[in-house]
């Protein structure tokens, strides 16, 4: 009797042992990953523009100051209307699609004065300045500041997560266009080289 309960404790025990190693492996399998903490979307978001705005600063380097007056047809943006256009981005729309401001004394008067920069020298100064003030207002946007982003751009107003996705894609599409004006002129992004 002794033997057989043994034999039934040690079935007992290798059946538990099955079940609980069952039981782990079901509870992985079927265990859904954390989504990202709003900190974490800042910082991919913030990641993703870094890569963007050295990009961009590449093409605006690698284009001659006689070409950033061309465009590509009539009814679109010169080069250094295009380039300005991601300077304003930068330095109003990341910081707003973060809870943060636009610089200092911004308003549509001197909006129209900033669009009207067409110098190579300028434009990159301006874009340098642009990028220096939306890169410190996405990097210093706290949890609290992020929770509270109604990104009203849109309608109906924007989230963090939604104003990111759309800022990002925005960007890229003027990375792309850039990227485009540089071959048509000619020259071969600096990266692809």
């Amino acid at each position: 009797m002794a033997r057989a309960a043994r034999s039934v404790s040690l079935k007992a025990l290798l059946i538990a042992a099955f079940a609980a190693g069952v039981l782990v492996d079901v509870a992985g399998v079927h265990a859904q990953p954390r989504p990202p903490t709003i900190l974490q979307m800042r910082d991919g978001y913030l990641s993703d523009l870094d890569t963007v705005h050295a990009k961009i600063m590449a093409l605006a380097n690698a284009i001659p100051e006689a070409k950033f007056d061309w465009k590509p047809t009539p009814e679109v943006r010169t080069v250094a209307n295009a380039l300005m256009h991601v300077a304003l981005e930068w330095a109003v729309w990341v910081p707003v699609s973060a809870g943060g401001e636009p610089p200092a004394g911004w308003s549509p008067e001197r909006r129209a004065k900033f669009m009207s920069v067409t110098g190579k020298k300028q434009v990159i100064e301006e874009l340098d300045k642009a990028w220096q003030h939306g890169r410190q207002q996405l990097a210093s946007a706290t949890e609290t500041r992020l929770a509270n982003v109604h990104f009203s751009v849109y309608d109906p107003p924007l989230s963090f997560d939604k104003a990111a996705f759309k800022m990002a894609g925005d960007l890229h599409e003027h990375l792309g266009q850039l990227i485009t004006y540089t071959r048509l002129l000619g020259i071969v992004p600096p990266w692809s080289k």
